[in-house]
């Protein structure tokens, strides 16, 4: 396929699921050609200051992907198409998409500094409105794609230069009531992970996608906010860490660190780097204690456990597999564990069973019983218990669409 042929497949795929725009415009930054419904509006919601357009092209020239952050808290993915020489031919643009959840208020105010009035203002605050909410980084994924739809190349998300326009100081405007924080369901299993210092930590969470929202932390400022739901992030592991098994003293002097570093980065990337950092030490340092902390018997069955977590849970003959009597392992499974061998097989299985209601297709009742559980009612009065909802509501709002 060659690049407009990929670029034809990107647009309809990224039609598919959200309110995603693609855009094309040529060197001297005029509109060519448009998904967007809005296109007409597209330069001027683009926000460009005089220094952007060489700023731009500076970036073109070597091939650096942008992802332009401007106000009232849109967010776009600026690429670019050469020729075989090196010419810069078309830039393309994704978006914009929100990075924060925003007050109609903000919108509004928004299109009457740009001269907007009447019946036109109307249509194009409800055209935004139904504009799609993205994390920074699930957003970056889609700039990934279109950067290699252009070039063929692949990276990460810090290939990106960040460029913020957004206006600071700008009023945020109250929160509109029926916003979610955050996404409840991730974020446990992102704590888990870290509790459990599971070095598979990147692999998992990659595969988490996050569908909740979070009040906006930086008055305008997209970098502040990122910043600070970054640091409250990080506090929020420290505490998952210490669960885990990490001395006290050491998650809080690791957190104060990392805060520091996050107030004193001045971009993006640097922003991100940390937090990836930061989740890689408290992971490690986890494992390092758990393993320490756990005997050679509580650590054998515990991956036992892990490892079959179908099977119906039978303590004398799990203790004749680990070569002990079962006082033995009751007693030290409890004591190092701080659960009983029931307990722990039980938040193993529903951990799974959320893995599964988010990622498959597959039915709750196969679920259910794969999973060992000895029936659905019962199933589904643990799940409630411990999710705080049933399989069929968690796999309504988390699962795949």
């Amino acid at each position: 396929m060659n690049i407009h042929e990929k670029l034809r497949l990107f647009r309809e795929l990224i039609g598919c699921g959200h309110e995603l725009y693609l855009s094309v415009l040529d060197p001297a930054f005029h509109l060519l050609d448009s998904s967007c419904p809005f296109e007409q509006h597209i330069l001027a919601l683009l926000d460009m200051d005089k220094g952007f357009a060489s700023r731009a092209c500076k970036l073109a020239a070597v091939g650096k992907p942008v992802i332009l952050s401007t106000g009232p808290g849109f967010l776009w993915a600026l690429d670019y198409e050469k020729d075989a020489d090196g010419g810069l031919l078309a830039y393309h643009l994704l978006g914009p998409v929100y990075v924060e959840d925003v007050a109609a208020r903000r919108i509004e105010d928004h299109l009457s500094a740009l001269g907007l009035v009447g019946g036109e203002k109307r249509v194009l605050l409800q055209q935004l409105s139904a504009l799609p909410l993205f994390p920074i980084n699930h957003f970056a994924d889609y700039g990934l794609m279109l950067h290699c739809c252009l070039t063929g190349e692949k990276g990460s998300t810090l290939s990106f230069t960040f460029l913020s326009q957004a206006k600071n100081g700008e009023d945020a405007g109250p929160r509109s009531e029926d916003a979610a924080h955050g996404t409840w369901a991730m974020e446990q299993e992102l704590f888990r992970l870290i509790e459990e210092g599971n070095l598979d930590y990147r692999q998992r969470a990659a595969k988490l996608v996050g569908k909740g929202q979070m009040s906006p932390l930086g008055a305008g400022d997209t970098l502040r906010h990122f910043k600070n739901s970054t640091i409250i992030y990080t506090a929020l592991c420290a505490r998952a860490a210490i669960r885990g098994g990490l001395p006290p003293e050491a998650g809080y002097r690791l957190s104060d660190d990392y805060i520091v570093a996050i107030e004193n980065a001045g971009s993006f990337e640097e922003v991100t780097a940390i937090n990836a950092e930061m989740q890689e030490q408290y992971v490690s340092q986890v494992h390092r204690c758990r393993s320490g902390r756990l005997s050679p018997l509580t650590g054998r069955c515990c991956q036992y456990l892990d490892a079959h977590p179908e099977e119906k849970l039978n303590v004398p003959k799990l203790a004749e597999k680990m070569g002990c009597s079962v006082s033995s392992l009751t007693r030290a499974f409890k004591r190092e564990t701080g659960r009983t061998l029931k307990e722990y097989l039980l938040e193993r299985r529903l951990a799974l069973a959320q893995d599964a209601l988010r990622s498959s297709s597959d039915s709750i009742q196969n679920i259910c019983h794969r999973l060992g559980f000895g029936s659905q009612s019962y199933f589904t009065e643990q799940f409630r218990k411990t999710v705080g909802m049933t399989p069929t509501a968690y796999r309504q709002r988390n699962g795949l669409k």
